[in-house]
């Protein structure tokens, strides 16, 4: 263009001054500017001022010393025409640049851009409505926007608001290329030509379907927790504890919230008081024997907590603070009747602006439960007792079988003694440790006078821990020489080292010494092969500790073992049926159970189970128990 700009001044200049029209020939300059203008300002600058150089010269050259009139106006025209389409061309090029970037401004825009003639006709399609709606720029342009994109708005409300303000803005609905239908956020401009008349719309629209669906959802998981905070068969109700968090926050720096809260009363009845109810359900008023929801909402509940459940409250505060995101905990409440009711609070702090701004209660009534477990373990205790004294009539048969063993025992190392005495050299070691064991049978004997004593008093055995191992070895001593007597051989094989067990000394002697006694005498019919008394210990992996007593005697006969433990069922020709089904009983009380079988090969064996200690309570290690054998 430039070179061509050239060539035309060349020649407009060689026509100029070589001819003599009376034209103003110097005003087709003009060309040559508009033929440099898309070079630019500064291109357009010197085209401008160099075609009026040209035109001077041209002049001059042509007119020397005939300066007329008529020459003089049309070099002035010349010049002004140059000027015009100089300082034009410069605004239309500062014009377009303007326009250019307020199109590159729409086309960076990420909202969809849409220029539609009056017909509803796309003249402009951004990359913001391509990429929304998924319509190239070539397919849309030209096509009926309503058509495209099947629109739908209020056109009465929307055409009222362009021809009286020129702009509307509201939502509505229209549908991508793949079909789904899109929520639109519009802004909708008319354009007018300088005339004023209506020439087309501008609008500009943002998609609004992700934060609508978002919202519905919200909306939605409002309504069903509303729905299932209001029927929940439970109490339930939501506070403000940001009162609460503040008082708390008073907590010095190092100190612990715990200790901090019961030496400070004062700050626990504080805090309690700054948890403000917003909102309970109909369990919740029901729980607290309110009129209606009004009696809880906007209130603090803090007198309805007895002062037995402050210690209970201080450990919510504590978890909660500690980070904890729900806290539970059994507290006493008071009804606004005066009832007291037992309830198992469990406090989750929800999503809210502000910390603990919103705080869920649920409340458990438990007061029947505890009510009912305390009428069962009384009456536990009353079918317990009534069960030991319905065994005073076993047990009195019974004491017969157990203290004669101890009795026999002191007969009989009497008589040692006296023998011992009767040599010409009494041998006074021998004697006294024949009268110690003597006194051992009698206090024996007379503990276990004591226990059934115990038993019809209401007395609970008095659980302890045991050495399991050294109590095996006592009554090991024991029946040492009834063994002896037998030709029986006792040994003890397992674990040596049992951890303490829980139970009752005296009683598991007592059962000990019945189990050794009984497999010593099952073997004594035994003839023409070893008699040997095997005590196994061991511990089983649900904490219990196992005791075996197994002989080589004759076994069980078929089917016995089912009712060895019945009352008044023995295999000896002279027994009375109580030895183990006094042990069992013991056993069971104890937390252990007591069970018996045949050997593969010859004898019997009859086992018992303890539960470890283990620094737990007795009660639940019962519990635990189950199914041990």
């Amino acid at each position: 263009m430039t070179i061509a700009a050239l060539l035309l001044a060349a020649m407009i200049f060689a026509v100029d001054v070589f001819t003599r029209f009376d034209g103003a020939v110097a005003v087709l300059y003009t060309a040559v500017v508009l033929l440099v203008a898309p070079a630019g300002r500064k291109a357009v600058m010197a085209a401008g001022a160099g075609t009026a150089v040209l035109a001077l010269t041209a002049f001059v050259a042509g007119h020397i010393g005939d300066f007329t009139d008529g020459a003089l106006s049309r070099l002035a025209v010349s010049l002004t025409a140059i000027a015009i389409t100089t300082v034009l061309s410069i605004r239309d090029r500062a014009s377009r640049t303007t326009l250019g970037e307020q199109a590159r401004i729409l086309e960076l825009s990420h909202d969809t851009v849409i220029i539609r003639d009056p017909d509803d006709i796309i003249l402009f399609w951004n990359d913001g409505a391509e990429h929304l709606y998924g319509w190239t720029r070539k397919e849309a342009v030209g096509r009926n926007c309503g058509e495209l994109l099947q629109c739908e708005f209020p056109r009465t409300e929307v055409g009222a608001a362009l021809q009286e303000t020129g702009h509307w803005s509201g939502e509505l609905v229209r549908t991508r290329r793949d079909g789904t239908r899109l929520v639109l956020a519009s802004r909708w401009l008319l354009r007018r030509d300088p005339d004023g008349r209506p020439v087309g719309v501008i609008e500009s629209s943002a998609d609004l379907t992700r934060q609508r669906i978002a919202a519905a959802q919200v909306e939605a998981s409002e309504r069903r927790y509303r729905t299932i905070f209001d029927a929940a068969g439970f109490a339930a109700w939501e506070s403000d504890c940001s009162g609460t968090n503040q008082v708390l926050a008073a907590l010095p720096a190092g100190t612990d919230l715990g200790s901090w809260l019961r030496a400070e009363p004062d700050r626990v009845r504080q805090a309690f008081q700054a948890a403000v109810v917003l909102d309970a359900n109909s369990a919740a008023v029901a729980l607290f024997e309110a009129q209606d929801r009004a009696d809880l909402v906007g209130t603090s509940i803090t007198a309805r907590y007895l002062p037995e459940s402050t210690e209970a409250l201080i450990g919510i505060f504590e978890a909660l603070i500690g980070g904890q995101h729900t806290a539970e905990s059994e507290v006493r409440l008071a009804t606004f009747s005066g009832r007291v009711v037992d309830v198992v609070l469990r406090i989750t702090r929800l999503p809210a602006d502000g910390p603990y701004a919103r705080v869920l209660v649920m409340a458990f009534d438990v007061t029947e439960r505890n009510e009912a477990r305390a009428r069962v373990e009384q009456i536990s205790a009353e079918l317990a007792h009534a069960a030991r004294v319905s065994m005073l009539g076993q047990l009195a048969a019974s004491i017969a079988h157990e203290v004669n063993q101890p009795l026999a025992a002191i007969v009989n190392y009497g008589k040692s003694a006296r023998r011992w005495l009767g040599r010409a050299q009494p041998d006074l070691d021998e004697v006294s440790s024949c009268v110690d064991k003597m006194l051992s049978n009698a206090t024996r004997a007379a503990e276990v006078v004591s226990r059934v004593r115990a038993m019809a008093r209401k007395e609970v055995a008095e659980a302890q821990l045991l050495d399991l191992s050294e109590l095996i070895e006592d009554a090991i001593a024991l029946v040492q020489r009834e063994a002896r007597i037998a030709g029986i051989k006792v040994r003890r094989t397992g674990s040596t080292n049992l951890p303490p067990v829980l139970g009752d000394k005296v009683q598991v002697q007592q059962v000990m010494m019945n189990l050794l006694l009984n497999a010593i005498h099952a073997m004594q019919e035994v003839r023409g092969r070893p008699r040997e008394l095997c005590i196994e210990t061991s511990v089983s992996p649900a904490a219990m500790a196992r005791v075996a007593v197994i002989d080589c005697g004759i076994g069980f006969a078929p089917g016995g073992e089912a009712k060895l433990f019945e009352p008044f069922f023995t295999t000896k020709p002279n027994g009375m049926g109580m030895g183990l089904s006094i042990c069992k009983s013991l056993i069971e009380a104890q937390g252990g159970r007591i069970f018996a079988s045949n050997n593969d090969g010859l004898g019997a064996t009859v086992a018992f189970t303890l539960p470890l200690a283990q620094g737990r309570r007795k009660e639940d290690l019962i519990s635990s128990y189950d199914g041990e054998k």
